[in-house]
């Protein structure tokens, strides 16, 4: 069966073990369709990577649950889907649920794991950066981003990631009725090489990084504290996560850190202050359906 054949499979079928680990965060090593504040439009240019060594199709399957934290929206790795071990979430969907209301059931949805794909492109506008990681929620009515990536394969009816005959994708980029920047068409460029130097294209397609080595699984303290409507922030005097709230009104000196602070045991920021970090809350607009992705600061 060849790639195009299996995206189409994957894509078709539409259904469906990290560990918590300490994560250097580069925004070199995320793709994004943000567009910059009073800009209304734009479009980015990108070749989407062949498939990692053993993977069936350039798109990573990946199940997470969008919540809200403070202001921002954040995406986290479904505990259950993806180590097959408790997940918060997943424990209060399932808890509101049996309560059986109509009322119950709707608030559980809130709780629901999501599929999301991740894919490995170059920003031919950022070659120098390399392997970029791109994540895209997975549309309910089948409209969104990947819905028009897959459309885009089985128009042209070749593997548009092949290094030697794929082609780029132009993305037409604009913001919708609520604020936020979508991707409104893709539009495949001519049959092209992945690049003209033998030892750069090696270099992207031998990189066997996938979105487990990008993107952060949470502790189900960390998350537990997510469902609970708060904010994680890491105290370093009990060595555990806790509750932002607890932080402030705490008079040990300094011996706690928030999320965003060097955690030790939870991540070390690189970059951090980018003009390319996007913003999760648009306008106040607040929104669980959304295709653009958010990064993981």
């Amino acid at each position: 069966m060849s790639v195009l054949d299996k995206i189409i499979k994957q894509y078709s079928e539409s259904s469906s073990n990290a560990t918590f680990t300490e994560k250097s965060y580069d925004i070199k090593n995320y793709f994004t369709t943000y567009l910059a504040d009073g800009v209304k439009e734009g479009s980015r240019q990108i070749r989407i990577l062949p498939p990692v060594e053993g993977g069936d199709t350039p798109f990573q399957e990946m199940w997470g649950h969008k919540f809200k934290v403070g202001k921002d929206w954040k995406t986290f790795p479904c505990l259950k889907k993806e180590e097959s071990s408790p997940c918060p979430f997943c424990e209060a969907r399932e808890i509101l649920r049996a309560e059986g209301t109509e009322q119950a059931k709707e608030s559980a949805k809130k709780y629901n794991a999501r599929r999301f794909y991740v894919i490995r492109v170059v920003d031919r506008e950022k070659e120098g950066e390399g392997v970029k990681f791109w994540r895209i929620q997975e549309s309910y009515d089948k409209t969104g981003t990947f819905d028009k990536i897959v459309s885009a394969f089985k128009v042209m009816k070749r593997d548009l990631s092949d290094p030697k005959i794929g082609m780029d994708l132009v993305l037409t980029i604009a913001r919708n009725s609520k604020g936020f920047p979508i991707v409104q068409n893709i539009t495949p460029v001519g049959e092209s090489v992945l690049s003209d130097n033998a030892e750069l294209m090696n270099t992207w397609t031998s990189d066997t990084r996938t979105w487990k080595d990008v993107y952060a699984t949470k502790p189900y303290e960390y998350l537990e504290i997510v469902v609970k409507g708060g904010e994680p922030a890491y105290d370093k005097k009990l060595n555990r996560w806790v509750d932002k709230v607890e932080l402030n009104d705490d008079n040990s000196g300094g011996s706690s850190s928030s999320d965003s602070d060097d955690l030790g045991s939870e991540l070390t920021m690189v970059s951090a202050k980018s003009e390319m970090l996007v913003k999760t809350t648009i306008n106040g607009v607040e929104t669980t359906d959304d295709d653009d992705d958010d990064l993981p600061f």
